[in-house]
């Protein structure tokens, strides 16, 4: 009560001196005399005793001279803190910096401090007292040093309350350093490392103890919360809940408070859009670009979807960016968006209305303006609240997958099989019909009807699921266009073919054959582009499976001709082979009494079209189910997490 007595002024004088205190530290970083302890040199304020409340980590526990490590600071509370400095050093007890530091979040700085083998940008720190919860580096190793290497850290919540020696898990610099690329390279800008507190003392810690983890194994924070505490979207589908997706978004709901955080691997930008249907146009969208001007930063912009462009505002009003950062080719970010914004005479009330959610990333920017979205795109497959907290699931692509398979089906399997039966197999089977038809022409016919019907209803379904003509630089939807004709038009001409007399009917054989063949060219072709597609999210080494396709049915093709070949010398005439042809090459008419048995080496035959039925079959079966399935990588994961929870959550 004796202070209540004091003079209004003198009151006033200790309130400004106080204030004057509390900002007398260094907001723009940590002074270069302090290289040594890392202190941060707030008068005589004593560092805390307790478990830091703060960690840094490694991305790997080892790496070879001269490469680079990512490396994470990160509050484990969610307690925010407003400097740091940071150093990487030999464990030894050494004061000397090591190594160097090549890519910067926001609003930090490097300076050097004295002493290791590379003495530029040996030391970070923050260059503003802005507040945040996680950065993120990179740091270099020297090129001719191994040995281990810590990286310690002094943290400061505010003037009064900092800890120092937040050390790391220490790592390894040697050239036996293996690359597992199976394994996380490094940390995004949320992930919950490793701590380690060297001057904990007897005094109760404040964090509660988390059991040990392998350096090599990180979990990543912005996934924490999602589906309890905030609303999560990302693609590929189900990657929330496997912590892999490409992109993602989140929204934290905290009363008239909108924060969104978004990120995505190998990407420059990543983008959030607030729309009223499932399909680019009339969306609210805002985007996170690497600004390629101005190193690693990133920058948040607001823009508009007009049907398929989009276009950044000139006013950039609603959204604030509290975080961000590029590291490896990772991008990530954090930003707050006013409840209600008006965008082009369009009011986004995010309280009071209903929107799906679209996610999407791409690895170009434009000026002003963002790349397609070749790193994928995801609509939410329901409107809902953001406030209305879950993990929002992605937007059916069954249609998408059905087309894959039925033009799998048609061209590599159904196709195949019947120009195989109609060039080979006209004289096996001889005498033995099918619904009043040779056998070869029953099948050929039947397995040529399969392809026609396959490949119809998966033209129909993708038009179904694009609803328009598709935006990605990609020859596959002409190509499919020009496949579907040629296989449209292909059984309307066999409807009219000429009699086997008829003077047009070696002109009907020749164009049927050349129909035929190039629509099986370009279905394979087309499927071959299919595998570069974004949506299709097919693995590079699809690619080889085809490879092996084409070989074996060219091999199998070669084998065939070179048994009609040895037939016809054995059977004393030239066999034709053409498709559709019912007269032999002596020109006697198909019911002459050399057509009443088989010619030479039938059950080779026999037995070469059951090898390749098998094969079609089982490649088919492979290609069907990493395209229904795409992306597979994901869905093995999850089949593995599914029969062996325990296993995969011990590793």
């Amino acid at each position: 009560m004796a202070i209540l007595s004091l003079p209004p002024f003198l009151l006033l004088t200790v309130a400004v001196l106080t204030l004057l205190h509390s900002t007398a530290s260094y907001p723009s970083g940590a002074p270069s005399s302090t290289c040594s302890t890392l202190s941060p040199k707030h008068s005589s304020v004593p560092a805390q005793q307790s478990s830091s409340p703060y960690a840094v980590t490694p991305g790997k526990p080892s790496i070879a001279p001269g490469s680079k490590l990512r490396l994470m600071m990160t509050s484990t509370t969610g307690t925010p803190f407003k400097g740091f400095m940071l150093q990487a050093r030999k464990p030894e007890g050494s004061d000397s910096a090591i190594g160097q530091f090549t890519a910067l979040p926001n609003l930090t700085k490097t300076f050097t401090c004295p002493g290791g083998y590379q003495n530029s940008q040996n030391t970070v720190t923050h260059a503003d007292p802005s507040k945040r919860d996680n950065l993120e580096f990179e740091w270099e190793a020297p090129d001719y040093y191994e040995g281990s290497v810590i990286f310690v850290a002094t943290v400061v919540q505010d003037f009064s309350t900092f800890w120092q020696d937040v050390n790391s898990a220490p790592i390894t610099v040697t050239k036996r350093a293996v690359d597992n690329s199976s394994q996380s390279t490094g940390i995004s800008t949320t992930r919950r490392p490793v701590v380690t507190t060297p001057r904990a003392t007897t005094t109760p810690p404040s964090v509660p103890e988390t059991p040990p983890r392998r350096a090599s194994v990180m979990i990543d924070l912005i996934y924490d919360g999602c589906g309890s505490k905030k609303t999560c979207f990302g693609f590929p589908g189900g990657c929330i809940d496997t912590k892999s997706c490409t992109a993602m978004v989140s929204c934290l709901v905290q009363g008239d408070r909108y924060e969104f955080e978004m990120k995505a691997r190998n990407s420059a930008y990543v983008a959030v859009g607030l729309s009223l249907d499932m399909s680019m146009g009339e969306d609210s969208v805002v985007e996170c670009v690497q600004d390629g001007t101005s190193g690693n930063s990133v920058n948040a912009y607001m823009s508009w979807n007009s049907g398929k462009d989009n276009k950044r505002l000139t006013v950039q009003d609603g959204i604030s960016l509290k975080n961000s950062s590029f590291v490896d080719g990772t991008i990530y970010c954090k930003f707050m968006r006013d409840p209600i914004t008006n965008v082009e005479n369009t009011e986004f009330n995010l309280a009071k209305d209903k929107y799906h959610l679209l996610v999407a990333a791409g690895s170009s920017v434009r000026e002003g303006n963002v790349g397609y979205h070749d790193k994928g795109r995801a609509a939410a497959e329901t409107r809902q609240s953001l406030a209305d907290v879950s993990i929002v699931s992605v937007s059916s692509n069954l249609l998408l997958r059905l087309h894959g398979a039925f033009m799998i089906g048609a061209w590599i399997g159904a196709a195949g099989i019947g120009i195989l039966l109609a060039r080979y197999f006209k004289q096996t089977w001889v005498g033995n019909q099918l619904c009043g038809k040779d056998q070869w022409f029953a099948w050929h016919r039947m397995f040529m009807l399969l392809t026609w019907g396959l490949t119809i209803a998966a033209f129909v379904l993708i038009f179904l699921e694009l609803k328009d003509w598709s935006a990605e630089d990609n020859p596959h939807a002409i190509l499919g266009c020009a496949t579907t004709v040629l296989a449209f038009v292909q059984p309307i001409g066999a409807a009219f073919r000429p009699h086997p007399d008829s003077r047009r009917r070696p002109i009907f054989n020749w164009l049927h054959w050349l129909v035929g063949n190039v629509a099986h060219i370009l279905g394979i072709v087309t499927i071959f582009f299919a595998t570069k597609l974004t949506k299709a999210e097919l693995p590079d080494w699809m690619d080889w499976i085809l490879v092996g396709y084409v070989a074996f049915h060219v091999a199998v093709h070669l084998i065939l001709s070179i048994s009609s070949i040895v037939s016809e010398r054995n059977n004393g005439k030239r066999v034709n082979s053409f498709p559709m042809k019912e007269m032999t090459s002596s020109r006697s008419p198909l019911h002459s009494p050399e057509r009443k048995q088989d010619s030479p080496h039938s059950c080779f035959r026999k037995f070469m079209l059951g090898v390749y039925i098998l094969v079609i079959l089982l490649l088919v079966a492979a290609l069907i189910i990493i395209t229904v399935f795409a992306p597979i990588e994901d869905s093995w994961v999850k089949f593995q997490n599914m029969i062996a929870p325990n296993n995969t959550q011990g590793q």
